[in-house]
C-alpha cells in the first residue's frame, strides 16, 4: 500500500509501530538522511500507492512512522563535512548545530560545557586538544565514515548493486568513468553528496511528528467509526448483561459473539484511546524537537555572530588543521558504522596498526641477523 503497509493481515495482528518501528508508513519509504541529501525518487522500486480504507484506519490508530529515522546519518555527514572544511580542526561551536546541545548563553565570557559535542568527536575520531588559553579544539587526523553511510544518504540500501549506484551518480550528472570497482563508485557518490548544494553549516533540523497523512476527511470517518464500534459495544454489552440471559449461553453464533465480548469491548475501547494517547505522545515529543531545532538554531547564530571567545577559538582551530584521510570504502576496511561503537572500533583498529609494525621491525630484527 501506499503508506507502506504492507499486509494487512499481519498489521492486524502485529501493528508495526510498536514491532517494527523503523521501517512503518510512509517515512520507511526515505530515510530522513536521503531525504536531507536530496536522494532521486526514482530509486524506489515502487511508485507510492493510494492507501486503501484499512491503512486509512490503521494510519489513523498507530500514526506513519518516524520521520526521523536516518538522522544520526545526516548528523554525521554534516559534521564531518563541516570538519573537512576547516582541514580537520574544528571547534564546539562549529559542530554544536548538529548535535542535540543546550542552547547557548548570549554571553560570549561565559565557560560552555562542552561536553555535549563528545559522542560525535567519538564516533568520528576525533581527539580533544587544550590550547594555551585553555580552549578545546577537536582534532580528527582520520575522519572515519563508512560506505554504508553514503550508500544510506543517497537513499540505497547498504548492500546495493553496482548498477544501483551507478543509476544515482548519472541521476545526479556524475560521470563513471574511470570507476572500475564498487569503491570507486562509492567514493564518488560520497563526493556527490559533499557537492549537492546544501551549505553544509545549516543546522540539523528535525521534523515534527504528525498525527498522520491521511487528511482531515479520513481522520473524521475514522473516529466516526471508532466511535460506532464503542457506541455497538457498550449497547451489546448492555443486552448481554440483561437479567434475562445472566448465566445463560447463547447457542451457535450468538454464542460465540456472546464469548468474544470481552475482546470486542477491548478493541473498540483501544481503537478510540490510543490515538489520544499518541495525539498526547506526539505533542510531548514535538514540543522536545522543536526546543532541540531552536537551540542549534541559536547556535548556528552564535557561530556567525563570532564574539571575542569563539574568535579566539577558531583561530586556534585553524592553526592546528591537519590533513585527513578518507576510510571505509571497501568491504574490509569500514572502521566506522553507526550499528557499532566507534570508540571500541577505532581502539582495536589502533591496536592492530601497532602489532603490525611491531611484526614489521621483528622480521627486520630478523633478518639482519642472518646477514
Amino acid at each position: 500500500g501506499g503508506y507502506g503497509m504492507g499486509n494487512f493481515m499481519f498489521d492486524l495482528f502485529f501493528p508495526r509501530p510498536f514491532f517494527y518501528s523503523p521501517y512503518y508508513g510512509y517515512y520507511g519509504r526515505v530515510p530522513y538522511a536521503a531525504r536531507y541529501y536530496g536522494a532521486p525518487q526514482f530509486i524506489e522500486e515502487e511508485e507510492e500507492e493510494q492507501p486503501n480504507i484499512f491503512e486509512r484506519v490503521f494510519s489513523y490508530i498507530f500514526g506513519d512512522g518516524d520521520p526521523n529515522r536516518g538522522l544520526e546519518t545526516a548528523r554525521l555527514r554534516a559534521a564531518a563535512q563541516v570538519i573537512r572544511d576547516n582541514g580537520g580542526a574544528v571547534v564546539a561551536e562549529q559542530l554544536a548545530p548538529f548535535v542535540d546541545a543546550p542552547a547557548p548563553r548570549m554571553d560570549d565570557s561565559a565557560t560552555v560545557d562542552e561536553s555535549f559535542v563528545l559522542p560525535l568527536v567519538s564516533q568520528l575520531g576525533g581527539e580533544p586538544t587544550v590550547t594555551e588559553d585553555g580552549d578545546i579544539v577537536y582534532l580528527f587526523p582520520e575522519l572515519q565514515l563508512s560506505a554504508e553511510s553514503t550508500l544510506e544518504a543517497a537513499g540505497l540500501d547498504s548492500d546495493a548493486s553496482t548498477g544501483d549506484i551507478v543509476q544515482v551518480l548519472n541521476y545526479r550528472g556524475v560521470s563513471t568513468k574511470g570507476a572500475l570497482e564498487r569503491r570507486d563508485l562509492i567514493n564518488l557518490l560520497d563526493k556527490s553528496l559533499t557537492v549537492s548544494g546544501r551549505d553544509p553549516s545549516e543546522p540539523i533540523q528535525e521534523e515534527e511528528l504528525e498525527f498522520n497523512r491521511s487528511g482531515t476527511g479520513w481522520n473524521i470517518l475514522s473516529g466516526a467509526l471508532g466511535a460506532i464500534n464503542l457506541g455497538g459495544a457498550l449497547y451489546l454489552g448492555q443486552i448481554l448483561s440483561s437479567p434475562a440471559l445472566v448465566g445463560v449461553r447463547l447457542p451457535s453464533y450468538y454464542g460465540v459473539v456472546q464469548s468474544a465480548f470481552p475482546l470486542l469491548l477491548a478493541y473498540a475501547v483501544l481503537f478510540n484511546v490510543i490515538p489520544l494517547v499518541r495525539n498526547a505522545y506526539n505533542g510531548r515529543v514535538n514540543e522536545g524537537i522543536r526546543q532541540r531545532n531552536d537551540a542549534r538554531r541559536k547556535w548556528s547564530t552564535v557561530l556567525r555572530a563570532a564574539g571575542r571567545n569563539v574568535q579566539r577559538k577558531l583561530k586556534a582551530a585553524r592553526v592546528m588543521r591537519t590533513g585527513l584521510r578518507r576510510v571505509g570504502t571497501g568491504g574490509d576496511d569500514v572502521v566506522y558504522d553507526t550499528k557499532k561503537d566507534s570508540a571500541k572500533e577505532l581502539e582495536k583498529r589502533r591496536e592492530k596498526d601497532a602489532l603490525k609494525e611491531f611484526d614489521r621491525l621483528l622480521n627486520q630484527d630478523d633478518e639482519g641477523a642472518f646477514q
